[in-house]
C-alpha cells in the first residue's frame, strides 16, 4: 500500500522542481466511466491532458466537463488502419476486439454487459503521425485489448515520454486479446520496464458447486488490472533534468512511488540542479521516514 496523494506535498514538489512546463499525460481512451489515477494531479492544476475518445457520449462528456488544461480529441488510436469498434452494453468492454465467450463461461460473467450492441468501422491514427498532439510525460491507455497497437504506432513518442500506465490481462476477455506478456515485450526496445501494478481485478470460477461459495471471497483468477511501466527507471542517468522534474511528480502524485521520486530528485542533486536540502524537505513531509541528521 502507498501513501496516497497529498495536495500540500505534490503542490510544494512541483514549486521545488520548478519544471518549465506543466506535467503532460496523452490519455487514450479516456471514456469518463470512473477518475483516472492522474486525476488528483489535474484538479490541482499541475498537469495538462490531452485526452481521445472516440465514443460520441463519452466524447461529449469530456468536452462538457473539461478544465482550463484539458484537450480532447474525437480519435480512435492505433495502428493507423481502419477498424470495427465492437460497442458494448456496458460502454467499458467496448473494443476493436470481439468480446471472448469462453472466458466470459468460465467465469459465469460479463454475458450481457460484453454484447455487443452496434458495430462501427473507424480509421485509426498512430500517436506518431498526430503532429498536433505535443510530446508528453505519461500515456495513461484503457482500450479493452487494443494497447499494443497503439504502442507499436507510437514508438518515437513513446521514446521521449516518461511513463506508461496501461490496463493489462492475464487472461484473454476479448479473442485474440494480446496480454500482459506481450505487452512487456513491446514495451522494451523502448526502455520501458514494469514498475508496479497499480490496481488488480480477480473473479471466481463458477459451476454447479461454487453455488456455495461467496463469489467475493474466493475470487482467485487475476483477470486485468492497471500496470505502471517506467522508461529508464533501473538507470536514471539516461534522463535529462526536465524529465527527472517529472518522473517525480509522476512518481508522487499519479503512481504512489516516492521512493522513484527521491531516486530522481538525488539524480539532480548530482548535477547540482538541486540542493540536497530541498530532498530532505520533500522528506520531511512523507510519513515513515527517520529524522532529519543534525548539522
Amino acid at each position: 500500500m502507498g501513501i496516497g496523494f497529498d495536495k500540500s506535498r505534490v503542490s510544494a514538489l512541483v514549486k521545488t522542481l520548478a519544471p518549465q512546463r506543466l506535467t503532460r499525460v496523452v490519455d487514450v481512451g479516456a471514456n469518463p466511466l470512473s477518475p483516472p489515477p492522474y486525476a488528483p494531479l489535474l484538479a490541482a492544476g499541475l498537469c495538462e491532458v490531452w485526452g481521445f475518445e472516440p465514443q460520441p457520449e463519452a466524447f461529449a462528456q469530456l468536452v462538457a466537463e473539461a478544465g482550463p488544461h484539458e484537450h480532447y480529441l474525437p480519435h480512435a488510436v492505433g495502428s493507423g488502419k481502419t477498424a470495427e469498434l465492437r460497442i458494448c452494453a456496458s460502454s467499458g468492454l467496448t473494443s476493436t476486439l470481439e468480446p471472448n465467450r469462453d472466458t466470459f463461461d468460465a467465469l459465469q460473467r460479463f454475458h450481457e454487459s460484453g454484447r455487443v450492441v452496434e458495430r462501427i468501422k473507424l480509421k485509426t491514427r498512430k500517436l506518431d503521425d498526430m503532429d498536433e498532439l505535443p510530446d508528453f510525460d505519461l500515456l495513461k491507455i484503457d482500450i479493452q485489448g487494443g494497447e499494443v497497437e497503439v504502442f507499436k504506432g507510437g514508438k518515437k513518442k513513446l521514446a521521449k515520454a516518461l511513463c506508461v500506465i496501461t490496463e493489462a490481462a492475464a487472461v484473454p476477455l476479448y479473442v485474440d486479446q494480446p496480454l500482459l506478456d506481450k505487452q512487456m515485450t513491446t514495451l522494451a526496445p523502448l526502455g520501458y520496464v514494469l514498475h508496479k501494478l497499480l490496481t488488480t481485478k480477480s473473479f471466481s470460477f463458477r459451476g454447479p458447486f461454487a453455488e456455495r461459495m461467496h463469489m467475493r471471497k474466493f475470487r482467485s483468477q487475476f483477470v486485468d488490472g492497471d500496470v505502471v511501466f517506467v522508461r529508464d527507471v533501473l538507470s536514471l542517468s539516461h534522463i535529462d533534468d526536465e524529465g527527472l522534474k517529472h518522473l517525480a511528480i509522476l512518481a508522487d502524485a499519479v503512481f504512489d512511488s516516492q521512493d522513484v521520486a527521491v531516486a530522481a530528485m538525488a539524480q539532480l542533486e548530482a548535477r547540482g540542479v538541486l540542493p540536497a536540502s530541498a530532498i530532505h524537505d520533500y522528506l520531511d513531509m512523507l510519513p515513515f521516514v527517520s529524522p532529519r541528521e543534525a548539522g
